[in-house]
């Protein structure tokens, strides 16, 4: 089960948006406050991982509470989180590629020839440098100062004092609705590309299920919940793919340059490995997504207030991904 991010609040069942805004802005901030100074000492991977996520999840939601954050202090705290979750995401890559082909080396059928995980290394040891000085960097200084400011006091619209179930609910509708059009579109043989789309969609409806957690209380946790299953499915699709880029990069040197390793240590085992897991995989998402689908069908509010409020704010809701963006 996944954890409950927000919930509804027994003696707030009906939250304004700025409550919502507020609540959001403080646990993410937190995060960032708490696990920067273990990430700066550059040797905890974990820190570099939940300040990645931490700063990603924020960004995300900032564009789902939206139409209550004045724009300017909007665009400059997601430009800000953009960037630094550009940095910290490198170095989170060759971590999780580290740790998934270290775990196949103890696998004597397709074992790795040690070039492969010491160049790995290398380009960490780079990555982990560039995390510590930008965690040292006055911009990243400011940006935590500065979303901690907005913490005490968030630059809100006039919409925050509307009921969140009000102001929020058409982009989780929106959302909600861009990826089941999305996996009904890529039918039932999407490539390994459609599935990154469909993970990137699930990721941004898991993020606005549990943000209405907050007015919807347990209905929107459970979607969220089974979400979170279809992501961590899709994500290890994704990790594997960009495996198998890696090591068939990595064959193609070899080749080049003439370097042979014995059977056992070839890319050749590594990726055939791969393949028949992303296949084994590509069979276990859809159920949990089926019921994403049946659940959500409980997610309702009152249609019609949602959809005048909707249609007269429709220029500062988020906007969608890909080809499945509401218009």
């Amino acid at each position: 089960m996944a954890k409950v991010r927000f919930a509804q609040q027994a003696n707030n069942r009906s939250p304004t948006t700025e409550q919502v805004v507020r609540l959001v802005l403080a646990q993410e901030v937190a995060g960032l406050v708490r696990f920067g100074p273990h990430a700066r000492l550059g040797h905890d991977p974990e820190a570099v991982h939940q300040l990645r996520v931490h700063s990603r999840r924020l960004r995300s939601e900032l564009e789902i509470v939206a139409p209550a954050i004045k724009e300017a202090p909007l665009r400059r705290m997601q430009k800000d989180l953009r960037w630094a979750g550009k940095v910290l995401g490198r170095e989170r890559d060759l971590d999780v590629l580290f740790e998934l082909l270290s775990s196949l080396s103890d696998g004597t059928s397709h074992a790795l020839d040690s070039s492969v995980l010491a160049e790995i290394d290398q380009r960490r040891a780079k990555e982990i440098k560039h995390v510590r000085s930008m965690i040292r960097a006055k911009r990243y200084r400011e940006m935590v100062r500065g979303l901690s400011d907005a913490v005490i006091e968030p630059p809100l619209r006039s919409a925050a004092s509307e009921p969140a179930s009000v102001v929020l609910h058409p982009g989780l509708d929106r959302t909600l609705s861009s990826l089941f059009r999305a996996v009904d579109y890529y039918g039932p043989s999407p490539t390994t590309l459609e599935l990154h789309e469909i993970r990137i969609l699930s990721k941004r409806a898991r993020y606005c299920c549990e943000v209405a957690s907050t007015y919807l209380g347990e209905k929107a946790t459970n979607v969220a919940t089974v979400l979170a299953s279809v992501q961590g499915v899709l994500g290890q699709i994704h990790d594997e793919v960009v495996a198998i880029d890696y090591l068939s990069k990595q064959r193609m040197l070899l080749d080049r340059d003439f370097v042979f390793v014995s059977s056992s240590e070839s890319p050749g085992g590594a990726i055939e490995w791969l393949s028949d897991s992303i296949e084994e995989l590509k069979t276990k998402w859809r159920e949990p997504m089926a019921e994403a689908r049946q659940l959500s069908s409980e997610l309702k509010t009152r249609p019609v207030k949602v959809r005048s409020f909707f249609e007269s704010h429709q220029e500062v809701m988020p906007r969608g991904r890909g080809p499945f963006a509401a218009n």
